[in-house]
């Protein structure tokens, strides 16, 4: 299991933009994270999975359009 560390503002700017990249690809409606009562924000650890989920989905939808425009006169 990984070590707590503190992280500096670069640390921190590098970890937010991969995690905006890849919230930016998923649906809107897709829940990423939660906002407590604190005001603090929790990001859900299962994102990546989403983003791989929504990719596959994406590219099996492209190939039944394609086939079915491939069957067309």
């Amino acid at each position: 299991m990984a070590t707590s560390r503190p992280l500096c503002a670069a640390d921190l700017a590098r970890i937010l933009k991969i995690y905006l990249r890849i919230v930016e690809e998923l649906p809107p409606d897709t829940e990423t994270g939660f906002l407590d009562e604190q005001g603090h924000v929790h990001f859900l650890r299962d994102v990546g999975q989403k983003l791989r989920a929504a990719r596959e989905a994406t590219g099996v939808l492209a190939r039944i359009q394609q086939r079915s425009e491939d069957r067309k006169p």
